[in-house]
């Protein structure tokens, strides 16, 4: 079968101009002072209902040590509007992440999620612990009239949640799709102070063959070693018929 690829850390041509138009999502943030969660575990996916007589299977086979980790200041910000204690603590832009499998079907429009992970949550507020000092009276910033629904003077502090900045993938995913040619993307995104998603680590494959009665293979590695993240996707030659491996 004719398959072409590529890898990088972001997505070029059609592929990205469909992830794009996807709508964001904010994300409003964590309550204070929630219990924190323990370290999250490979994302067991919903069972995959079985391919029709009609459909192709798409398996996704992953090596490495399938983790992939994050770091508190993922996106950098600028000072300006910080409060003291907040420029003189370790900066902290990294609220959440998630993964996806998606496809983009050739000849066909916009792009199919497969599965997307619950968001790993990395951080979250509290309020500082108050002094015997009363507080003092101001008038409110022009930045908080613009938003009155926040409190004037709120110095909630971001605390990391250490045990999420890994999570683990499972070595394999498979997924029933009708037959024609597809664009096979693994995508993992940052959830941003200001309640965006951004993308974080991806790669893809263009032009993957799937048959009716066959299963498609494409091989990843997404691997965490030495503070260096690798995610990458390859197509394999192998087309398996049911019963085989």
């Amino acid at each position: 079968m004719a398959v072409t690829f590529g890898r990088g850390r972001w997505l070029s041509g059609a592929i990205l101009a469909l992830l794009l138009a996807t709508p964001l999502r904010s994300q409003e943030a964590p309550e204070a002072n929630p219990p924190q969660p323990e370290a999250p575990q490979a994302t067991e996916a919903a069972p995959s209902p079985p391919a029709k007589a009609d459909e192709g299977t798409l398996l996704v086979k992953l090596a490495g040590n399938r983790q992939f980790c994050v770091q508190r200041n993922e996106l950098a910000i600028s000072d300006r509007g910080k409060t003291r204690e907040q420029r003189n603590t370790p900066a902290i832009t990294t609220m959440g992440y998630k993964y996806q499998f998606s496809v983009s079907r050739r000849g066909g429009s916009g792009v199919v999620k497969l599965l997307e992970s619950p968001t790993i949550r990395t951080t979250y507020f509290e309020e500082p612990k108050k002094g015997n000092e009363l507080p003092q009276p101001r008038l409110p910033t022009q930045q908080e009239m613009k938003h009155p629904q926040q409190k004037f003077g709120s110095k909630k502090m971001p605390r990391w949640i250490a045990q999420n900045t890994c999570t683990t993938l499972l070595p394999e995913y498979r997924f029933p799709l009708a037959p024609g040619r597809y664009d096979v993307y693994l995508g993992f995104d940052l959830l941003a102070v200001n309640g965006q998603w951004v993308p974080l680590e991806s790669d893809f494959v263009t032009n993957l063959t799937v048959e009716a009665g066959k299963t498609s293979r494409v091989d990843g590695r997404v691997d965490y070693a030495a503070g260096v993240r690798t995610v990458k996707l390859n197509t394999s030659t192998k087309t398996e018929t049911p019963g085989t491996r």
